[in-house]
């Protein structure tokens, strides 16, 4: 896609920021406090802001070369108001503004140029008052080149934007292709063996039943190797820890502007098990906060007792906001009471997760390493 045909925003950018800007609009109406507006002045006004607004949503929506239609409908809106009482050259700012997001910079800026140039041309050909045409080529220009820095800030942004999407592609890729390739050399040679030893023994059965037993014997040891080395490879896939998931959580939070106490010492005696449901617990709890909490800042707190660990998780956010429980809360507690222990969630005053787990989790001899 080439830069003419890039959309200027995407569509999840919030709409605030050109919502806010339409409070500019009122500036036309400031010129009837000087010459009361007649009935043709109303007109005039209703229908300029009702192609305006549709036209100035719809020019940040397309693409630049696209925009440039849109452009030239803003500028010529203010020529057609010029005759009529109101500040008509708030529709050339608004087109000069709209021209400081065509891309790259020079065409903005040469947009810009074309508009002022023919603003002022129209305005002496119609003897505007001088004044009026000075301050309107002035607050064009001014607010139009004010308006590239903008442009340029949310270009970084969408470039970061798809910088970190593709980044996230690639890795996801490649993860994709670790895993075919792990899942290729753990059973391509096993079920490669299970299908012949199978052929073997249904060829035997009737001439040899006892070595057909031996063959489909070892077919089930086979089978059973197979399914231990896949649920080690799936447990490596899905392994976490409380260290790691801490730093993670550091990291995420540090981005989104929370900032993040950590209590309490990092347990070393855990086995994998109580480990791994720690950490998970860790990874929702931040990714809650994150999301939904919209708060600036958040505790971890760990302890560990001879029989048992517990493990924190808080925010100052919107805890009231919300009391219905999501699957990712729900898949919390249900991982920490399978192991035997149990978490509860408070709302008061921001989001509160306390788990504790017995060192030694149910279907387990020992929880300690």
């Amino acid at each position: 896609m080439s830069p003419e045909d890039d959309p200027q925003t995407d569509d999840d950018e919030p709409r605030l920021w050109r919502m806010f800007n339409l409070v500019y609009l009122l500036f036309y109406f400031t010129g009837w406090l000087w010459r009361a507006p007649q009935a043709i002045d109303l007109i005039v006004a209703a229908v300029a802001i009702a192609i305006f607004l549709p036209v100035y949503f719809r020019a940040y929506e397309c693409s630049h070369r696209g925009a440039l239609i849109y452009i030239a409908i803003m500028e010529g809106l203010a020529w057609a108001t010029a005759g009529y009482a109101g500040i008509h050259g708030v529709f050339h700012t608004y087109a000069c503004v709209q021209a400081a997001f065509q891309r790259p910079r020079r065409r903005g800026m040469l947009v810009i140029g074309v508009l002022s140039v023919a603003y002022g041309a129209f305005a002496l050909a119609t003897r505007q008052p001088y004044l009026a045409v000075f301050f309107n080529l002035a607050f064009g220009i001014i607010i139009g080149i004010a308006c590239t820095a903008t442009a340029e800030s949310i270009e970084r942004e969408r470039k970061l934007k798809r910088t970190q999407v593709l980044e996230r592609q690639q890795a996801t890729l490649a993860e994709r292709e670790r895993i075919a390739h792990e899942l290729h050399d753990l059973l391509g040679h096993t079920l490669t063996m299970v299908a012949l030893k199978a052929e073997v023994a249904a060829k035997l059965l009737q001439r040899d039943p006892e070595r057909a037993g031996d063959e489909m014997r070892e077919v089930a040891s086979a089978a059973r190797s197979a399914l231990s080395e896949i649920r080690a490879a799936v447990y490596d896939m899905t392994a976490t820890s409380v260290e790691s998931e801490i730093d993670r959580a550091r990291l995420a939070l540090d981005a989104a502007g929370v900032d993040l106490e950590i209590r309490g010492d990092v347990p070393r005696t855990l086995g994998p098990t109580l480990g791994k449901t720690l950490g998970l617990s860790i990874r929702e709890a931040t990714t809650n906060i994150v999301r939904h909490s919209q708060a600036s800042a958040a505790r971890i707190e760990l302890e560990q007792a001879e029989d048992r660990v517990e493990l924190v998780v808080a925010d100052n956010g919107v805890g009231t906001a919300s009391t219905r429980e999501g699957a990712g809360l729900s898949g919390l507690r249900n991982r920490v009471e399978a192991l035997g222990g149990d978490a509860q969630i408070e709302r008061e005053g921001g989001m509160q997760i306390r788990i504790r787990l017995p060192l030694t989790p149910l279907g387990e001899s020992g929880g300690i390493a």
